[in-house]
């Protein structure tokens, strides 16, 4: 399999960053790899910890750069050509997941954006559809077979290749925090890769950086606004085949498919 530089970008909670990175070590024993944890600017003792730690990369920011800025920080110190970027509080359960990852990427030459939690349709406010979603959490799933094809991958987990990464120009760093994933889906949409979700079970925290910032609510809905204007003219948008497509344009009206 090819390398996978895993890039984990952080803002203080140095205790989940050390519990993610050991999990994802015990579980990984075979497959080549590297993990690059991207520092904006933490204040708590993530510095000390992060910079003896001897089975990463440490890369320091001095002020909190947003994550779309540190995800493209990590992949310009990547030296594999599979990045796949995850939150500091994502735990996989799948023994050798990464390299479950990297043979998937291997076998779709046309892979986009690849994750364990996404949606098959995102609709025109910028919001996922609930019976659309598709994902493999560890206690609850909606994806039966081992991956599918969705419209949006959501952030706690991305990978692409890098010809991907370049073609579509990495992340767009005017999302500084929400919709960033949603925006580099579908640039990677409109360069005609698809992007799918993988049936890989997996823990998300939720929030272990955002619950630092007070204002989340508010920069939440300015991100969902500029992406809704970026975006208005592809929007809805519906993973599915043309032919579903349009079988579905053809009930709406009335019209037997």
């Amino acid at each position: 399999m090819e390398g996978i530089s895993i890039i984990i970008p952080v803002l203080n909670k140095v205790d989940s960053t050390v519990k993610c990175i050991d999990h994802i070590r015990d579980l990984n024993k075979e497959g080549l790899y590297e993990i690059i944890v991207v520092d904006n600017g933490s204040t708590d003792e993530t510095p000390q910890v992060l910079t003896d730690n001897k089975h990463i990369r440490y890369v320091r920011q001095e002020s909190n750069l947003g994550i779309s800025k540190a995800c493209n920080i990590g992949a310009a110190e990547a030296q594999f050509n599979i990045l796949c970027f995850m939150h500091n509080d994502v735990y996989v359960h799948q023994k050798e997941w990464i390299a479950d990852l990297g043979d998937f990427m291997g076998r779709a030459p046309n892979a986009g954006i690849v994750g364990f939690y996404g949606a098959k349709t995102i609709r025109e406010d910028g919001s996922f559809r609930g019976k659309s979603l598709v994902y493999a959490k560890r206690e609850s799933t909606t994806i039966k077979k081992p991956y599918e094809r969705v419209a949006v991958v959501d952030g706690l987990l991305l990978t692409m290749k890098r010809h991907v990464f370049d073609k579509i120009g990495g992340f767009g760093e005017d999302f500084k925090m929400h919709y960033y994933d949603k925006d580099l889906s579908m640039r990677a949409n409109e360069e005609g890769f698809d992007n799918y979700v993988l049936n890989i079970p997996f823990d998300h925290l939720c929030g272990t950086s955002r619950d630092q910032i007070h204002n989340d609510e508010s920069i939440r809905e300015k991100a969902r606004e500029h992406f809704v204007k970026m975006w208005d003219k592809k929007l809805p948008y519906n993973a599915a085949s043309v032919k579903k497509r349009i079988s579905y344009a053809f009930r709406k009206r009335g019209h037997p498919a």
